[in-house]
């Protein structure tokens, strides 16, 4: 990873024309992945001109500004990180890249506004949906990103015994956690909460007391960024 702006993972969105799906999931992703991803979109046999359904519909379900967009060819997105092809059944021989998925979605055009609303919502989910891939470290060939807060968070002893509980007894609910580590509930809720704002850890409400488990992929994508860069 690396070849994005500011470190970001470069994805690029490609379809047959570059006119509506590719186009939509390169400008939604501008609006709602934040610094997870460095969008950009191309056609294999690029058109004329955007869809203009897809203009209108950026423009008043996101608010994207569509002033820029126009059709472009793989030649001109230089080096990418991921691949994200929309449905199309295209194949990019020239475009390499360390991971390819396909989002298998249909075409809207000819089908109203309606189908355009759609699918912009579900290219929202998915974009949503990768960018959270990326930062759990769960997409393959590309590095989980060694962020400040999760060293912050590892940073204390509480909460290294936390990890460790969870670790060994799975699913754990917060009265069993204060037993074990002798502090307040306000003390561990804010524990917590930095755990879970980093995603080490995730949180389920169960009657008055909320149940936690260590999530171990993320933990394991974390130690590989680790081993990546000491090699």
């Amino acid at each position: 990873m690396g070849s994005g702006n500011a470190g970001r993972t470069r994805v690029a969105f490609v379809c047959t024309h570059n006119a509506c799906r590719s186009q939509m999931a390169e400008a939604i992703a501008k609006e709602v992945s934040g610094n997870a991803l460095d969008p950009c979109s191309a056609g294999t046999h690029p058109a004329v001109e955007v869809n203009a359904d897809a203009l209108l519909t950026l423009r008043d379900a996101f608010g994207a500004d569509v002033s820029g967009l126009r059709p472009k060819g793989l030649g001109e997105l230089g080096e990418v990180d991921i691949v994200v092809t929309m449905g199309c059944g295209v194949s990019c021989p020239a475009l390499p890249c360390t991971h390819r998925e396909d989002w298998g979605l249909e075409d809207p055009t000819g089908r109203g506004s309606d189908a355009f609303l759609a699918t912009a919502h579900e290219i929202e989910a998915r974009v949503r949906d990768l960018a959270d891939r990326l930062e759990r470290g769960l997409v393959p060939g590309v590095d989980a990103p060694l962020r400040a807060d999760v060293f912050k968070a590892l940073a204390d002893e509480s909460r290294l015994s936390v990890l460790a509980a969870l670790s060994e007894r799975g699913e754990t609910c917060a009265c069993e956690l204060l037993e074990g580590l002798g502090i307040g509930q306000p003390t561990l809720s804010h524990h917590m909460r930095l755990l879970c704002e980093c995603g080490l850890v995730t949180a389920r409400k169960d009657g008055r007391w909320q149940r936690y488990t260590l999530d171990r992929e993320r933990l394991a994508a974390l130690g590989e960024a680790l081993r990546g860069l000491a090699g």
